[in-house]
């Protein structure tokens, strides 16, 4: 992996050791920088395309008492390790309190092409983001922090009942939180330093295609960043999204279909027979990864590319432009000054194992469990000013993201999930989806009825600690 660093350098500061002194109101600061992590041509598979550049970005918020970090990895999770090795490090040169750091990853499915998905890059990725903060850190200057809301429908809800049988399938009729929730710092000239945008939705679209992509989070953020020029950082994190899909994933589909040899792929009636996938194990289509694109299908490949890449930049441009809108037009709550605190949590719920190992059963069927260790869950949550951002180490279902902002109703609130490591639950399922028989929910490790109580009175707790 290549690390290019690239900030918006705008007169260092120095790097003043803030404690964990007492919450007091002073004025604003803020600094963005990116590092760009994009792996190397010669460590992918061949056949492999590069489309987009990945990063590390980075946005640091301070006053004259403690600062907070925000930071945004092109990555399909960060493991406990990266994130233990990346904040302590971080925290020690910039200052900033671990509690008051949320790493997350923008859970692009295509960090590392045809690869086998990886929850970080190891001792690179703690590195990239260790540089990001340092150089955000260093970029501190004046500035003002706001905060808007606005709705955006390009995700749905991916539980789906059809013919008395649970599959993953866009479900219209499912709980789907259309928030796009922003924290913007404008320097004192007008324009941002860091955008946060926050959204639930899996980026998915490259997905089993030997494409190395950021996927619509990073042409969101690149959309905005091209719109502001080399000063500005937008980053992306993602909202509750354990159950949530991009609407339009035909494209997706046959994408990864042609990339994995998949008979009929390229057929493009609108009446076809048959299932284009029937026939064709996952395993057999993960094992056609490592081997490049036949010449006979070539063609049909870069169309297909092609025509995901056309979804991709859309999807990026509607969210980049709808942050753009809610900044220039929206009602934005802004401050030039606040409190900075943060504190974490660490919740146990029982844990389970699947008896069904040998042969395991991927959705429509409830496999045998045995009791298991626990689960632990790292709940976080990081006041700047009147906003708060909840930190969950987890893909947390959107009921769960939804209940805790409807328990908070008057506060300006995002759930940022993926934040800080990896639980060893899986996904993160509501009460109400504990009958769904997906993927998702089979395949976690927590028992039913413990996530959504603990992870919602954890943070009303933390919020009343840190108020």
């Amino acid at each position: 992996m290549k690390v290019l660093v690239r900030a918006a350098l705008f007169g260092a500061t120095a790097f003043a050791a803030w404690g964990p002194a007492a919450a007091q109101d002073s004025a604003w600061k803020a600094g963005a920088a990116k590092v760009e992590t994009t792996p190397d041509a010669s460590t992918l598979s061949p056949g492999d395309i590069i489309r987009d550049p990945l990063y590390v970005r980075a946005l640091v918020i301070a006053n004259d008492k403690n600062c907070a970090v925000l930071v945004g990895a092109d990555l399909i999770g960060i493991s406990d390790a990266v994130a233990e090795q990346a904040i302590a490090q971080a925290a020690k040169i910039t200052g900033c309190p671990q509690e008051n750091f949320v790493v997350s990853a923008t859970h692009t499915h295509s960090a590392s092409g045809s690869s086998r998905l990886r929850a970080g890059a190891g001792r690179d990725a703690a590195l990239a983001i260790v540089k990001a903060v340092t150089m955000a850190k260093a970029a501190l200057r004046p500035a003002t922090i706001g905060f808007g809301t606005t709705q955006v429908d390009l995700n749905i809800n991916r539980d789906l009942l059809r013919d008395n049988r649970w599959a993953q399938g866009a479900n219209p009729d499912g709980p789907s939180d259309k928030t796009l929730a922003i924290l913007e710092a404008l320097g004192e000239d007008g324009l941002p330093i860091g955008v946060y945008l926050n959204y639930a939705m899996h980026p998915i679209n490259f997905y089993m295609s030997g494409v190395v992509s950021a996927d619509v989070p990073g042409e969101a953020s690149r959309y905005i960043e091209r719109r502001y020029g080399d000063a500005t950082v937008a980053i992306f994190a993602q909202g509750a999204s354990g159950d949530q899909n991009p609407r339009f994933t035909r494209a997706q589909n046959r994408l990864s279909r042609v990339r994995t040899g998949v008979p009929g792929a390229s057929d493009m009636r609108v009446l076809a027979e048959g299932q284009p996938s029937a026939g064709v194990s996952m395993a057999d289509r993960m094992a056609a990864l490592g081997s490049p694109v036949p010449a006979q299908r070539q063609a049909d490949y870069l169309a297909a590319v092609e025509d995901v890449s056309q979804i991709v930049a859309a999807g990026g441009a509607l969210l980049g432009e709808s942050a753009i809108d809610l900044m220039h037009f929206g009602t934005l709550a802004r401050s030039r000054q606040g409190v900075i605190a943060g504190a974490v949590r660490q919740l146990q719920c029982p844990g389970r194992d699947r008896l069904d190992r040998d042969n395991p059963v991927r959705e429509g069927a409830a496999p045998p469990y045995a009791d298991g260790e626990p689960v632990t869950i790292r709940a976080g949550m990081l006041k700047i000013g009147p906003v708060y951002i909840s930190a969950i180490n987890g893909e947390v279902y959107s009921e769960i993201g939804t209940r805790l902002k409807r328990s908070t109703p008057s506060l300006q609130l995002m759930m940022t999930s993926l934040a800080n490591g990896s639980a060893n639950s899986g996904y993160i399922y509501s009460d109400a989806a504990r009958s769904h028989l997906t993927f998702q929910v089979i395949g976690s490790r927590l028992q039913p009825g413990c996530a959504e109580d603990a992870i919602v009175r954890s943070a009303l707790e933390m919020i009343d600690e840190l108020k």
